[in-house]
């Protein structure tokens, strides 16, 4: 990356779909998705992270990109690759983002302070989804400024 201003978000991936109709991904064919896709944007790299929760770290420009942007960019590689699989049904994925404000309690690769989280989730029922995560509470606890919800149909 060229800039000097850089920030860095991490990804996780809930996936709610039936496995027979959209197949899985394990951690590692999940970060290929966005280290093949986004290799080819200018001031972004991904990486698979060795962490519980979070697979992927992103790093790019803050310059460059907004975290919404960046959230965009994730959602439409993971779009790409599933309107290119032979086994694509209907659903929506959604990117699910939020700064952490707080103090991080844990070491890289945990989210740090200033960093963004993105939760992918690919899901057929994004409502009941969003209402078992207690989203609505969860987004409205923050300024608008620090959350974003970027929802993507697949079909």
């Amino acid at each position: 990356m060229t800039d000097s201003t850089k920030s860095r978000m991490l990804l996780s991936h809930n996936f709610t779909l039936i496995e027979s109709e959209v197949h899985p991904l394990d951690r590692e064919q999940f970060a290929d998705v966005f280290v093949k896709d986004l290799e080819q944007k200018p001031d972004v790299d991904c990486a698979l992270v060795d962490h519980p929760h979070w697979v992927v770290e992103v790093n790019y420009s803050a310059d460059a990109y907004s975290p919404t942007e960046v959230g965009q960019l994730c959602i439409e590689a993971l779009a790409t690759y599933r309107t290119n699989s032979s086994d694509v049904k209907s659903f929506t994925i959604m990117a699910l983002g939020g700064v952490k404000n707080t103090p991080s309690t844990t070491p890289a690769p945990s989210l740090q302070t200033g960093e963004w989280g993105v939760d992918l989730v690919e899901t057929t029922e994004p409502e009941v989804f969003l209402e078992e995560i207690n989203w609505e509470a969860l987004s409205h606890a923050k300024p608008d400024k620090d959350v974003f919800r970027i929802d993507r149909p697949v079909e």
